[in-house]
């Protein structure tokens, strides 16, 4: 599957769907997940994030997301 196969595809994101949008290895996609769950986590489902999460996490204020960085 390409990226937006996943994305119109799924209702949840798993670590290996993130590395595969990011083209990034898991160690990376699963910071990325973190990240995501900190800021959204509607499903509370263990390693998986909703598209609705993702989405949000994507479109969020820049602001925000350097204080999250400098805490």
């Amino acid at each position: 599957m390409d990226k937006v196969e996943l994305m119109t595809n799924r209702q949840y994101l798993a670590v290996k769907d993130i590395a595969k949008i990011f083209d990034c290895s898991n160690g990376t996609a699963q910071r990325v997940m973190r990240e995501i769950k900190a800021y959204s986590d509607i499903a509370k489902i263990k390693g998986k994030v909703t598209i609705t999460d993702y989405e949000a996490w994507f479109n969020r204020p820049m602001e925000q997301s350097n204080k999250a960085l400098e805490a």
